[in-house]
């Protein structure tokens, strides 16, 4: 009997987190005013739900939980009792008070707490402090309908598998490929009927391969958001900790991403919105005299772009202050002409280590302290971000993350004998290397694209591989934190999806290296890190003077695509 109630337990407590996940949900959408009745529905339902399959499994306290705040929400729905601030906060320690009980039971700890028999008396207490109006039958009418949904919506099952075994999945595919790959070049060999039939079956096995590809890499992603909408409690409850109204919009279309992606940039979301609420919204009174509505808004966007996910973090708060910036540019010495950057320039230096410190946060709105963690975070999966802001008017940061860290779609470029693999998301287009634009042998140098120069990195000199460069030499022209730069290549191969394999501990503190993968050929292939390649050796390019034009206009006319 205690082996079937594991089981049952293993299925209960995955669904519990998703039901408490969807209660708090409800009760955050309720302080809106929008669509009360259907919300208040929503909230019963996931309730009774939750009541109904802690009392299958044993679990007493989580049941107590659900039965009273069953009465306060069904007293809401009849109007006994009014819809407050208060009641639904009572209701959030309701769904704090059922997470921790699950926790513990996913600890082993059944039933060790009674820290929720206070909330279940607290929810008692303010349903007895309603008016006393007895249940009419319209209000019975819609307990026993939103009890009929709640059964319904109990016999919805999921699996979840460990991303391990996604992972494990996701390497044995890759294998597959490769010794099909070597299958393939042996039958290329065998003349005959017989040679192309098999062929023939090799190319349906290769179609089954990419087609098992494929699922297995869906099953790894996940919406952004129900990962999203987990910040909306931290918003409120951090907001009005601080003094502050603030709301969270969260507009994500149908934008899934892989789970490694999310658990690896958790944290660093969590310190944004912490950032936008403590140092970007302002008070009420100071938001009203600003002409503006006294609870400020966060907004939380993604969409898919350039075979990634671009997620923006705005705020409607007070913005950075350029001149302030400036005279804390220059107090550090961090550049000789402050005033000469760009936006664009100047809000990157937040990201330096040790620009703000907790005393001069309000210089920069609180953004510097701590942004250097966060753009290492991003790095890390080979994500990029920038700040854009304008004063009284609020901060956007905008991050670009890929997809997936399983796979990538990437360009297979050559350097003599060696291969690398660029990932096509920065990559814009492709051109031919006009002649002149690198002394001989030389690491960097300039090219003229639509009219304008574009700084340009020989990977062959920056590698130190040895042997001279071959008579044409190709660029791949790349986004660079909001710029364009070239890397110089010997050849291109051609794009496609690999699997990128973590690095040892040889390569991984490389510079410009992110990963590795295996090509079709069985050979190994690094993946080059793009921001981190270009970091520091793009920084003040020659100016376009400097070119010969009669040498490099007509050729990068003729040889660039884009």
């Amino acid at each position: 009997m205690a082996s079937d109630r594991d089981e049952l337990l293993q299925t209960f407590l995955p669904e519990a987190h998703e039901i408490l996940d969807e209660i708090e949900r409800a009760l955050l959408q309720l302080e809106t005013g929008r669509n009360v009745h259907d919300v208040l529905q929503r909230v019963f339902r996931a309730t009774h739900t939750l009541k109904g399959s802690a009392g299958s499994v044993g679990l007493g306290g989580l049941s107590d939980l659900g039965h009273a705040a069953e009465d306060i929400i069904e007293a809401l729905c009849s109007g006994d009792l009014p819809l407050t601030t208060p009641v639904v906060s009572l209701l959030l320690e309701m769904v704090d008070a059922a997470r921790r009980l699950v926790t513990e039971v996913e600890k082993g700890q059944v039933e060790r707490s009674t820290s929720h028999r206070e909330v279940v008396a607290r929810l008692q207490e303010a349903r007895r402090g309603g008016p006393g109006a007895p249940q009419d039958a319209r209000a019975t009418s819609g307990r026993r309908e939103i009890e009929d949904d709640a059964e319904e919506a109990a016999s919805i099952k999921s699996i979840r598998v460990a991303v391990e075994k996604l992972d494990r999945m996701a390497d044995l595919i890759g294998e597959l490929t490769l010794g099909r790959n070597r299958i393939m070049r042996g039958l290329r060999a065998v003349r005959g009927e017989a040679g192309a039939a098999l062929r023939d079956e090799m190319e349906e096995q290769d179609r089954l391969c990419k087609e098992l590809e494929e699922a297995v890499r869906a099953a790894r992603m996940v919406p952004v958001g129900p990962w999203f909408r987990h910040y909306e409690r931290t918003v409120r409850d951090l907001a009005q900790s601080h003094g502050r109204l603030a709301r969270l919009v969260v507009v994500h279309g149908d934008v899934a991403v892989d789970t490694a992606v999310v658990e690896r940039f958790r944290d660093a979301l969590t310190h944004l919105l912490r950032n936008a609420i403590c140092h970007g919204i302002e008070p009420p009174d100071a938001r009203l005299a600003a002409g503006k509505d006294p609870c400020g808004t966060i907004t939380l966007h993604a969409a898919h772009e350039r075979g990634g996910i671009a997620l923006r973090i705005a705020d409607d708060g007070a913005g950075m202050s350029r001149e302030r910036i400036v005279a804390r540019v220059r107090a550090q010495g961090r550049h000789p002409a402050p005033d000469a950057l760009s936006d664009h320039e100047l809000f990157n230096l937040v990201f330096e280590p040790g620009f703000s410190t907790a005393a001069e946060s309000s210089l920069l709105a609180g953004r510097g302290m701590g942004m250097d963690v966060v753009r290492r975070r991003v790095g890390s999966i080979q994500g990029t971000i920038r700040i854009e802001s304008r004063e009284g008017h609020g901060t956007s940061l905008v991050i670009q993350l890929p997809l997936t860290l399983a796979t990538i779609e990437g360009l297979s470029v050559g350097i003599g004998d060696e291969r690398y693999v660029i990932p096509l998301r920065a990559v814009l287009a492709c051109c031919d290397l006009p002649r002149g634009a690198f002394a001989r042998g030389g690491t960097q140098g300039l090219m003229v694209r639509r009219g304008r120069a574009l700084p340009c990195v020989r990977l062959r000199a920056l590698f130190r591989l040895g042997g001279p460069p071959p008579p044409d030499e190709r660029v791949v022209i790349v986004a660079h934190e909001g710029f364009e730069a070239g890397l110089v290549v010997d050849s291109l191969d051609g794009d496609g999806r690999t699997v990128v394999k973590p690095l040892g501990q040889l390569f991984r503190r490389v510079p410009g290296i992110s990963g590795s993968t295996l090509l079709g050929d069985g050979s190994v292939a690094m993946i080059l890190d793009v921001d981190a390649l270009l970091a520091g050796i793009l920084r003040d390019p020659a100016p376009v003077d400097a070119i010969d034009e009669r040498r490099a206009a007509p050729a990068a006319a003729g040889g660039s695509p884009g």
